[in-house]
């Protein structure tokens, strides 16, 4: 497992987000992300051949690359992003996973939307 991070942590709350090949939705994922009040995001990616770990660490996440030796599953990635995100942030008090943005008619994220779901609980 390869972890490292170019984002502030934020110690209160991690974003986990799960992937294979994610290409340009990866890309939208975590662009919609980024705005949210600086959360720790953790990419855990499970063998992808379209540079997604590498987009996700220019993102600014940390990036844990799944062992190919076992079955990927997505509960084994969401079960190596929530120990990643313990251990990066261990006084974390609240792990999100995020599986899928809202999307629009037209394709682009709904910003309004990944604020409500995703951005800090006040």
């Amino acid at each position: 497992r390869r972890v490292g991070a170019e984002r502030p942590l934020v110690m209160g709350r991690v974003l986990v987000v799960i992937g294979r090949n994610e290409g340009e939705r990866l890309a939208r994922c975590l662009e919609a992300l980024a705005p949210l009040e600086s959360p720790t995001i953790v990419y855990v990616d499970s063998g992808s051949t379209d540079g997604s770990p590498e987009r996700a660490r220019r993102a600014g996440a940390i990036v844990v690359i799944l062992d190919p030796a076992r079955p990927f599953t997505a509960g084994r990635a969401r079960n190596e992003g929530f120990a990643a995100a313990l251990e990066r942030a261990p006084d974390a008090q609240v792990v999100q996973f995020v599986d899928e943005l809202p999307v629009l008619q037209d394709g682009t994220v709904d910003r309004a939307k990944v604020k409500q779901l995703y951005g800090d609980a006040k």
